[in-house]
């Protein structure tokens, strides 16, 4: 995307890749970020009053520092030149999104994904949130460190995983489902997470190779989508 938001992507960014940082926009009374970011050698564009903040959504908290970035991130791929390129990688895991709703759990997903080692995360083109500032900013840049795939077809992007040497999970809250503990995972795998309601369609559980569960100790059984999320990319990265 062309911009991050706030103090916590700007560090990030500077953190993985500062040279992808364009400039920094910082109103005039954010002394310390001025100062901080010359030192580090960051072009930055004070602005004296709020116009170009003003052009962004006022829920998103920018802190009125917006990092604009070189780079876009890429989810201009397709899954089959995705999938020509990275043939010969040994070990692969993806994660595929069925249908999630909140912006919030979207970016977060990203951000987890891209921290566990996760390297690609396939989601929909429609019946599914898109890409927007919310995500961007919730992913606290992870989403330009991440290949994004968009596909029409779920259904027709298993096939074509398989088709490739992929084995299909899908993590749902079922007793035919195989704790996470209990697998010793492939070196090409796809994990299904679902809608944060309806869970994974009928469709797609009916596709995968394996049903698996994190395993729960509580009275509550079922997590938060993203956090479930971060649990299955831990697990997987770990064992794979």
């Amino acid at each position: 995307m062309k911009y991050l938001y706030g103090k916590n992507a700007l560090e990030y960014q500077i953190i993985i890749n500062k040279d992808e940082i364009k400039q920094v926009h910082l109103y005039k009374t954010n002394k310390f970020e001025i100062k901080n970011l010359k030192n580090k050698g960051i072009k930055i564009k004070i602005h004296h009053d709020f116009t170009f903040f003003n052009n962004f959504n006022k829920n998103l908290n920018h802190q009125f520092i917006i990092t604009e970035l070189f780079s876009t991130n890429k989810d201009d791929l397709n899954i089959d030149d995705y999938l020509k390129i990275n043939n010969n990688k040994k070990n692969h895991r993806i994660v595929i999104l069925d249908s999630i709703e909140d912006p919030q759990n979207f970016g977060a997903i990203l951000r987890t994904c891209e921290a566990f080692g996760i390297n690609c995360v396939i989601y929909k083109s429609d019946n599914q949130v898109q890409i927007n500032d919310f995500v961007i900013k919730t992913s606290m840049g992870a989403i330009n460190n991440i290949n994004l795939i968009k596909v029409n077809n779920i259904s027709q992007t298993i096939k074509k995983l398989k088709e490739n040497n992929f084995f299909i999970y899908a993590s749902v809250l079922s007793d035919k489902a195989i704790s996470i503990n209990k697998i010793n995972f492939p070196n090409k795998i796809a994990v299904i997470v679902g809608n944060e309601h309806k869970g994974i369609s009928r469709i797609l559980i009916d596709k995968s190779d394996q049903l698996i569960k994190i395993d729960m100790f509580g009275q509550i059984q079922s997590l938060n989508v993203s956090v479930a999320c971060g649990i299955l990319a831990y697990e997987i990265t770990k064992k794979n």
